[in-house]
């Protein structure tokens, strides 16, 4: 008899203990640090590297909503990764100062150029924490009479003519051709696209429905190790950077984790995210420092210097007027 009381009593017993446990451990899981972002944009080892204080929330249906990253800052978000062609849609007095004072002073001359290009209201509420170049990737390139291939104005190839699928994007497609001298005039550029597709660049390509994409290298760097058919220019003048950057809701008490940063560029991750066309924010001595090599991007049919890289750019953030002007310029031509 003793011992049914016993087993009765240390049942409850054990049984409350179970269930406090299960409680202790949901306020735990609640109290995890949310990283927010659209996955498939940036690579899995961003989400890798993270302590387990950490937990990554997708942002779902994002063609669907107005200003998806706006209405993020509405709900539990720690830091939000995304394009940096969607900064604007962030208030910027819904964003934090971003403190990492250890990171800055190794930050490129690229990456300080970006920040600057901001404005006072971003700069400090924005950090850059990769970056890819825009290129343009051909199908066949060996079959096509190609001028000038190691220059934009391949884009003006009589063989891409109505052939090259551009982005989405006056401002980029602009900024090119201001780099090649056409200030007002893009008629010329316009007359080589056969659509506007970002998001559908390379299935024309490698269907053959297109012979060349202008796209960042991330977009494409994986199907270029894998089919044969396919190359890349990226040319003497440079390119448009693409940058992937991290801002802080204000209403999170959470400091900026230099931790995730420094795990992230630093070995084995720096190696796999170089492997999938992303490089770090920092100089080209910062990662000679770390034992990383670009060299090891090589096998993506492609190699980069840091003169060459030098010669890239980063598209500022634009007034209204300035909007304006260049939709002006871009529809009346």
């Amino acid at each position: 008899m003793e011992t049914e009381k016993f087993g009765r009593r240390n049942f409850i017993k054990y049984g409350l203990i179970s269930s406090l446990f299960v409680l202790s451990g949901c306020s735990i899981s609640s109290k995890r640090l949310a990283l927010r972002g659209v996955a498939n944009t940036f690579p899995s080892e961003f989400v890798d590297c993270l302590s387990t204080a950490w937990k990554f929330d997708e942002i779902e249906n994002i063609e669907l909503k107005k200003s998806p990253y706006k209405s993020t800052l509405q709900e539990k978000s720690d830091l939000l990764v995304l394009n940096d062609g969607w900064i604007s849609d962030l208030p910027y007095r819904s964003l934090k100062q971003i403190k990492a004072d250890s990171i800055r002073p190794n930050l490129s001359k690229q990456a300080s150029s970006f920040l600057e290009g901001l404005g006072e209201d971003y700069k400090n509420r924005i950090f850059p924490l990769a970056v890819s170049p825009w290129v343009m990737v051909l199908r066949n390139e060996d079959s096509l009479a190609l001028k000038n291939k190691n220059s934009w104005e391949v884009i003006f190839s009589s063989a891409l003519t109505d052939q090259i699928i551009f982005p989405n994007s006056p401002y980029l497609l602009i900024s090119i051709a201001q780099k090649l001298g056409f200030l007002k005039d893009f008629s010329k550029l316009k007359r080589q696209a056969k659509s506007f597709d970002d998001r559908n660049a390379l299935n024309w390509v490698v269907s053959g429905r297109a012979r060349a994409a202008i796209l960042p290298l991330s977009n494409c760097i994986e199907s270029l190790v894998r089919d044969p058919r396919l190359s890349i220019i990226f040319p003497n003048e440079g390119s448009p950077l693409n940058w992937t950057v991290l801002a802080s809701p204000i209403l999170s008490p959470e400091p900026f984790p230099l931790d995730w940063f420094d795990n992230l560029w630093g070995p084995p991750y720096s190696r796999r995210v170089l492997q999938k066309g992303f490089f770090p924010p920092t100089t080209f001595s910062h990662l000679s420092r770390n034992s990383i090599s670009l060299s090891q991007m090589n096998q993506s049919k492609f190699s980069i210097n840091e003169s060459l890289w030098e010669n890239c750019w980063s598209l500022p953030i634009l007034k209204l007027e300035d909007q304006k002007k260049l939709a002006y310029y871009w529809n009346n031509s």
